[in-house]
């Protein structure tokens, strides 16, 4: 499959350079089958965890896991979690809490 090929050569060339590569629900398995997680800590929908070859499994109540430059969560309803955690990586932690807060995520 063309596309298919298509976005596995970017997501190589993205983890080539250490730029952020982020998977959630099923698509850790990809990158895990990639070889991209091993040695490195990860998570992913339940039931897919034999697929991430090499990786350190999370404890099945973290949501979202950042090592290195990949990112990895576990499902639609860590999908806030996850976008929260990736807007952390790229403009800090002061701007993800202030989305957290103006969205009601959280409330402190």
């Amino acid at each position: 499959n063309l596309k298919a090929d298509c976005v596995k050569e970017l997501v190589i060339k993205m983890n080539d350079k250490n730029k952020i590569v982020a998977a959630i629900c099923a698509a850790p398995s990809v990158i895990g089958r990639l070889g991209m997680l091993k040695g490195k800590k990860a998570t992913c929908f339940p039931g897919f965890e034999e697929m991430l070859k090499g990786a350190e499994l999370a404890c099945a109540d973290v949501r979202v896991v950042t090592d290195g430059n990949i990112t990895t969560s576990r499902g639609m309803g860590t999908s806030i979690d996850l976008g929260l955690e990736l807007v952390r990586l790229l403009e800090g932690k002061d701007e993800a809490d202030r989305l957290a807060h103006s969205t009601q995520y959280v409330n402190a």
